[in-house]
């Protein structure tokens, strides 16, 4: 009978985990596309100041694709204190991190959202989403 063993320099894993389908996102961008919804993005920039010193901020809209997660203790992550219960969580693909910036405002069944957090979701030293916590703002 044969040796069926498999060697130990043997692998059934990639050697190169940043060549993955999951590493590299385009599954956890899939989740996103599948599952998410277009929200209104307000970049905003502080470029000039007012006759009282404050700053003035512009701003840039556009659409963009997110999951949109509310946090309630079910779920592990509150359990072990890194969320809280009722926080809002939007996450986006990776190709959208450079517009998700702290500051920044979304738009989503007629509330707008400060980002108060950004939190890059990396595998293998590669992002794969970009998660942001918010807090409801009264005005725009």
């Amino acid at each position: 009978m044969a040796d069926r063993t498999i060697p130990s320099d043997a692998s059934i894993w990639p050697q190169d985990l940043s060549k993955t389908m999951v590493c590299d996102g385009r599954i956890a961008s899939q989740i996103v596309e599948d599952f998410g919804v277009f929200v209104k993005l307000r970049e905003v920039t502080k470029t000039a100041f007012n006759e009282y010193g404050d700053p003035v901020e512009s701003y840039t809209d556009s659409f963009i694709k997110a999951y949109i997660h509310q946090w309630t203790m079910n779920d592990d992550a509150v359990k072990e204190g890194l969320y809280k219960d009722g926080e809002i969580m939007f996450v986006f693909r990776k190709e959208d991190e450079a517009k998700i910036l702290p500051g920044n405002r979304l738009f989503y069944e007629n509330l707008w959202y400060k980002v108060t957090r950004v939190q890059p979701q990396k595998m293998s030293g590669r992002t794969y989403l970009v998660n942001a916590t918010v807090a409801i703002v009264q005005s725009n």
